[in-house]
């Protein structure tokens, strides 16, 4: 956890910098952008008791269309997976009648699909901080391999992504640029198969990738 409140005091700290900046201004005024990161999630609450180790495995693709001072919406889709082995655990098959002792694997495929709301603090600016928020639904796969035994259910969920994070311009006529941001997002998900149910799945992901800008 200490590295993930770094995180968020650096998210922060650049917030403060950035807004501080008085020069900067692009040579153009961007009508909508594409974002393509890769990104790392972190399980927490309930999530965190099924595997509890933050994953590298994401990507994620979206489009912001500006609309006015600032205001933009769009949408986000991706994938990401987490997953971890544990080392000699005793898992119950009530329906076989087996109580089994052994290494398990367990993972959670996530595929989300959000509209996405945002407003970007200095739009004309080579720096933009922004913040956003996504409304929208993920689909889950989670699987347990035990031995020779595949257990797993697929869940649809309602889900909100409050986000903080920057873009910035590569130049002041350029239609490219980075993305940095960091958000936590809470579903309606579950886990209803292994010890106790887990429910209300939540997570913190970081993304890092490319921006798009189009005139």
């Amino acid at each position: 956890m200490k590295k993930i409140y770094s995180i968020i005091i650096l998210a922060f700290f650049v917030m403060g910098v950035v807004q501080a900046q008085e020069s900067g201004g692009i040579g153009f005024k961007p009508r909508s952008y594409y974002t393509f990161t890769w990104n790392t999630t972190f399980p927490m609450g309930d999530f965190s008791d099924w595997v509890n180790s933050p994953s590298p495995a994401g990507f994620d693709f979206g489009g912001r269309y500006l609309v006015k001072s600032g205001l933009a919406v769009g949408f986000n889709i991706g994938w990401s997976r987490v997953s971890k082995i544990y080392e000699d655990e005793t898992y119950y098959i009530p329906e076989k009648g087996l109580a089994i002792t052994a290494e398990n694997y367990r993972f959670t495929w996530i595929i989300p699909f959000q509209a996405v709301v945002a407003y970007h603090l200095m739009p004309d600016k080579l720096i933009s901080p922004y913040l956003g928020l996504g409304i929208g639904g993920d689909y889950m796969e989670h699987h347990l391999l035990i031995q020779e035994y595949d257990i797993y259910e697929t869940q649809w969920d309602f889900s909100l992504t409050p986000e903080i994070g920057v873009l910035a311009k590569f130049g002041k006529f350029s239609n490219w640029g980075g993305l940095v941001a960091f958000n936590y997002k809470w579903t309606t998900n579950r886990i209803e198969f292994y010890k106790n149910t887990s429910k209300d799945l939540s997570m913190l992901n970081l993304r890092v990738g490319v921006s798009y800008i189009i005139r």
